[in-house]
């Protein structure tokens, strides 16, 4: 099962405001990317169900810069909502994980979380584009989105 980048991204607001971390923008997008290598490398399956894009300053899952651009590089504030439309009613839902889902999921949420929190947006953006990294190499080939088994393989080889 895969989860919007969204659900994942509000599951690391929560774990940041229950120790009073602040998460930017640029830092969530880093989170959700490593969440996302490791479930791959670790477990062989995808984490998100949005494609990863090689933008010039990193790879980016465009649902979440558009659900966090507006709070620019300040921390974010309010979980990421997610509109869906039925004929004329407007629904706004903010998606989440279920903690008793699947308890794989929410360990390597945790583990992520735990390995990443202390590190700034800027040394989040800099593991990223280091060389040989899944978005460098989509970069220098000139490819729009980063192929997740690029990133599986990747994360795979990384000590754990």
């Amino acid at each position: 099962m895969t989860y919007d980048a969204r659900a994942v991204a509000n599951y690391f607001l929560e774990l940041g405001n229950a120790e009073s971390i602040r998460i930017t923008p640029m830092a969530m997008q880093k989170f959700v990317y490593f969440a996302h290598g490791w479930m791959l490398g670790v477990y062989e399956r995808p984490l998100i169900s949005q494609r990863i894009e090689a933008w010039d300053y990193g790879p980016v899952i465009s649902d979440l810069y558009h659900a966090f651009k507006q709070f620019g590089n300040q921390p974010i504030t309010e979980p990421a909502k997610v509109f869906q439309i039925a004929g004329t009613t407007i629904r706004v839902t903010h998606p989440g994980i279920p903690k008793y889902q699947d308890p794989k999921v929410t360990d390597l949420l945790g583990r992520v979380w735990e390995a990443y929190k202390h590190f700034t947006a800027i040394q989040l953006s800099n593991m990223t584009h280091a060389p040989d990294s899944p978005w460098s190499t989509a970069r220098k080939n000139n490819q729009p989105f980063i192929d997740d088994d690029l990133i599986k393989r990747y994360f795979s080889a990384l000590p754990r």
